[in-house]
């Protein structure tokens, strides 16, 4: 999928995330609600990098987050996407509890 279309993607699934609508999106990123339509719509042909940066300050995400696609090849970039779309702090400390429990050295000696 071409760096346009998932970034128009990548925008509209984070709007929904937060539940905002295009005209919340839009006031937050001081553009005109129009022209982020047609930017997740795909249509908009190159996005300015600071209109861009100004959509991903609007949604309250960081850059490596809103980079984080979920269609990409490598499947963990697919769940860090996943994760990054998760707002409840108890999900995320649960999450937390069971990558810890998986990835840290055990202290058991067989």
């Amino acid at each position: 999928m071409p760096l346009q279309e998932r970034v128009a993607k990548r925008i509209h699934e984070l709007r929904l995330s937060k539940a905002m609508t295009q005209e919340q999106l839009a006031e937050k990123a001081n553009m005109d609600v129009s022209m982020l339509a047609r930017i997740e719509r795909g249509s908009r042909g190159d996005i300015r990098m600071g209109t861009l940066d100004r959509i991903i300050n609007g949604l309250g995400v960081t850059y490596q987050e809103f980079f984080t696609f979920g269609d990409d090849e490598n499947q963990a970039t697919r769940l860090a996407s996943s994760i990054s779309l998760i707002q409840d702090p108890d999900i995320l400390t649960a999450l937390q509890k069971i990558v810890d429990s998986i990835t840290k050295p055990s202290d058991k000696h067989s």
